[in-house]
């Protein structure tokens, strides 16, 4: 069985504090390690099943965050941006099954830790075929259009409620109850990794049975993304086939989900780079 791993942090058990998700905040070498050690149960837990290839992606950020030399050799790991197909790197070469770890709720979730879909600062909404989308449908869809199912994900008590609405047969780990935006009712991590290590067994028992289906949302896809600052707008309507609507809100349609996914991240790359030439003041959270 071969086995892909995308992992993010903010739904990592013990992330609460925008100090943890970040090179330069005071707090996000530990924030590394717990990230590290979540996605390391997983593995430890896919291993013992059997798992005869796993591939990691470092999902999150910079996606330089993972401590390599703390992860097991037996693990690939896709590290640093940008890559194609970002958070969901090659999942195209042949995998039975994949995992979301440390996921978070898209943006206007209440009390759900650190929600954003893809940039808090950047993107207010993104809407397919009228219907708000996540990080998490995403990714989900690439999986689906590749014939991966989504077996396993972990996060807060939002997101993995917003899992299950789409995949119900998905394992899912709760690793903390989101109290606000910055704070959280949080389970021990070691609780969590054991957690984890048990739902790992029980989603790759039922990949097996065929018990998961794919997630794939069926096109033409109508895209539309709704930007914090019009600046960021100006910009990205230069890329052909995508219309203006509104000062916030840009358009495009597609009949392939990947070029939903590519767009969406040319449109972020973008969004950086009007910060950079334009000096406009943002964030990364």
């Amino acid at each position: 069985m071969r086995l892909y791993i995308s992992v993010d942090m903010e739904g990592i058990s013990g992330i609460a504090s925008i100090h943890q998700l970040g090179p330069g905040k005071r707090e996000y070498e530990r924030g590394r390690k717990l990230m590290t050690l979540e996605v390391k149960a997983a593995i430890e837990g896919a291993k013992d099943f059997g798992v005869d290839m796993i591939v990691v992606n470092d999902a999150h950020g910079s996606m330089t965050n993972l401590l390599l030399e703390e992860l097991p050799d037996y693990v690939n790991v896709i590290y640093g941006f940008p890559k194609p197909l970002s958070m969901v790197s090659l999942m195209d070469e042949g995998f039975d099954a994949a995992f979301f770890i440390g996921y978070h709720s898209r943006k206007g979730i209440p009390y759900s830790i650190w929600d954003h879909t893809l940039s808090g600062v950047m993107i207010q909404r993104i809407r397919i075929n009228d219907k708000e989308v996540s990080e998490f449908w995403l990714n989900a869809a690439v999986a689906g259009r590749f014939g991966i199912p989504v077996a396993l994900v972990t996060g807060d008590d939002k997101l993995v409620a917003h899992a299950k609405e789409l995949i119900p047969q998905i394992e899912v780990v709760e690793t903390k109850k989101g109290l606000s935006r910055s704070a959280a009712l949080m389970r021990h991590p070691l609780a969590v990794y054991e957690t984890i290590k048990s739902a790992v067994r029980r989603a790759l028992e039922k990949v097996k049975r065929n018990e998961i289906p794919v997630f794939a949302p069926k096109g033409p896809y109508e895209v539309s993304v709704e930007f914090t600052d019009s600046l960021i707008a100006d910009f990205v309507e230069l890329i052909p086939g995508v219309k203006r609507r509104d000062g916030l809100v840009v358009e495009y349609n597609t009949e392939d989900v990947l070029d939903v996914y590519n767009i969406l991240e040319l449109m972020l790359i973008i969004s950086v780079g009007a910060k950079r030439l334009t000096g406009a003041s943002y964030d990364n959270a």
